[in-house]
């Protein structure tokens, strides 16, 4: 039997109501994809030049040394939860920094800064941008339980030393955890 076309209209504003309805409710309207924010302070310690413990290495270089331009240095940062030798080490920033023009800071950095220990282990921020004394760079990605982050790192450098920098890192960024519970609704 046929529903008559005063009831299908009926049918339909009611099943969009109920649908549109369930939407507005928090545990249905995001139920996998909710968005966490982050706000943190770290320390990214540069060690450059000819010394024993050095975590950055010209790998590409310059064929203008007044310059620079040209060069690429590969880096291994330990980032750390204060600006001092001996504090935690909570993530590695692993990547390249390339002198993309003349001017003293042009160097675009290309990172992954990848989580240890007890939070976010194993996660990572894709980063990149410019990397002059002060400066921000655009977080691009993430993985794990970052995944699909966006947002910015502010840097400045907190403390430099002939051969070392602490780079202070404040981070902003947003992600999606991908843990659910058996109901599908995100945990928190």
């Amino acid at each position: 039997m046929a529903i008559p076309p005063k009831n299908a209209l009926y049918c339909l504003l009611l099943v969009s109501s109920v649908i549109l309805g369930a939407m507005a409710v928090p545990s249905f309207s995001c139920p996998t994809r909710c968005e966490q924010e982050l706000k943190w302070t770290l320390y990214a310690r540069q060690i450059g030049g000819n010394v024993p413990n050095a975590n950055q290495e010209e790998m590409v270089p310059s064929k203008h040394p007044a310059t620079r331009f040209g060069s690429i240095v590969v880096n291994d940062w330990p980032v750390l939860d204060a600006p001092l030798p001996n504090a935690n080490i909570v993530a590695r920033a692993r990547g390249t920094h390339t002198k993309a023009g003349p001017a003293a800071g042009d160097w675009f950095a290309s990172l992954s800064i990848v989580f240890e220990g007890n939070r976010f282990n194993g996660s990572t921020f894709q980063v990149m941008g410019i990397t002059d004394t002060d400066g921000e760079w655009a977080i691009v990605g993430g993985t794990k339980e970052l995944f699909r982050a966006d947002g910015t790192i502010n840097h400045t450098i907190f403390r430099r030393t002939a051969s070392e920098n602490y780079r202070q890192l404040d981070i902003h960024a947003f992600y999606t955890p991908r843990a659910v519970n058996a109901n599908g609704i995100a945990l928190q």
